[in-house]
C-alpha cells in the first residue's frame, strides 16, 4: 500500500515510517501541514493516509483528511493525541488511533487502511484502533 504521513513531530513520524516499512507499506512522503499534505498527495498518490490532528499550523488535520478522502481515492487513519477533535462524521477518515500507540495498534491500522483500500471490512474487530460510524 501506498502509504503517506501526515506528522509534524519528526520522532513520531520515523517511528511511523519505520513501522509501516517493516509491515510492507510503500511511504511515499511525510507532510508536516496542510499545505504540504495536498501537495504530496498530489504528486505521490498514495493509497491511503496516517493523520495526525494538530500539525505545524494548528489543528488542521482534520481539514486534510477531508480533502485527502473528499477525493475518495485516498482512505485516512488518524493517529493522534486529540481524538477530541475529531468532528462525529470523522472528517472522512475510515477510523483513529490514538496516542501513545504500540506496534500493535500501528499494525492494525494499517491493515484497516488496507482493507480499505481494497474495498472490505476490516477483520476481526480492532483491539486498539476505533472505527468510524458509517450509514
Amino acid at each position: 500500500m501506498r502509504l503517506l504521513l501526515v506528522e509534524d513531530e519528526p520522532f513520531i513520524a520515523l517511528d511511523l515510517e519505520l513501522l509501516s516499512r517493516s509491515a510492507g507499506h510503500e511511504v511515499v512522503g511525510v507532510a508536516d501541514s496542510l499545505e504540504s499534505a495536498i501537495a504530496m498527495a498530489a504528486s505521490a498518490a498514495p493509497e491511503a493516509a496516517l493523520v495526525d490532528i494538530n500539525l505545524r499550523d494548528g489543528f488542521s488535520g482534520v481539514q486534510v483528511s477531508r480533502a485527502l478522502s473528499g477525493q475518495g481515492q485516498v482512505h485516512v487513519g488518524f493517529v493522534t493525541g486529540n481524538a477530541e477533535q475529531i468532528p462525529p462524521d470523522f472528517a472522512g477518515a475510515v477510523a483513529v488511533l490514538e496516542k501513545p500507540f504500540t506496534q500493535a495498534g500501528v499494525e492494525e491500522m494499517l491493515g484497516i487502511l488496507q482493507s480499505a483500500c481494497e474495498g472490505e471490512a476490516p477483520s476481526p474487530q480492532p483491539r486498539y484502533a476505533r472505527m468510524a460510524r458509517r450509514s
